[in-house]
């Protein structure tokens, strides 16, 4: 009776790390289309601020997504289009583009941090049920062969 309770809970540790393991992948995967974002970012800011060396008028090659550029002439050094959320684009003076830039990324660096915080959480949890999961197997073993001698 004993023997098979310990089975039961084998079985219930090693589905538990299971379900944390894919819990972590998941996590893992949140973390890349962050730092994916926050490539983006930091490769916008710096266009921003090349706008400081162009002059009005100069040809440039402009993105317009997924790798694919146009040339474009530029009108307005002084002003940036910027996402403020909720699909809404607005003309922002490009000092507040570069602030509202600079905020996302910080807040791009928590959300990293708190991923990771969570992920090594998570981390510690799958090693102990592993500890466990492998004693409880070494126990299981010994029983069995106790029963059969």
């Amino acid at each position: 009776m004993v023997l098979v309770m310990k089975e039961k809970e084998l079985q219930r540790k090693y589905i538990q790390a299971q379900l944390i393991k894919q819990q972590i992948n998941a996590m893992i995967e949140q973390k890349n289309a962050v730092d994916e974002k926050t490539q983006e970012l930091a490769v916008s800011m710096h266009a921003v601020e090349k706008l400081d060396e162009m002059k009005k008028g100069e040809e440039i090659w402009s993105t317009i997504g997924s790798g694919a550029f146009v040339r474009s002439d530029i009108k307005d050094i002084d002003n940036v289009l910027v996402s403020i959320g909720a699909g809404v684009i607005a003309k922002k003076p490009r000092s507040r583009a570069t602030e509202i830039l600079k905020e996302r990324l910080e807040e791009l660096k928590r959300i990293n941090l708190q991923i990771m915080e969570e992920v090594t959480g998570y981390a510690q949890q799958v090693e102990q049920l592993e500890s466990e999961i492998e004693s409880l197997a070494e126990e299981i073993q010994k029983q069995e062969k106790k029963k059969r001698k």
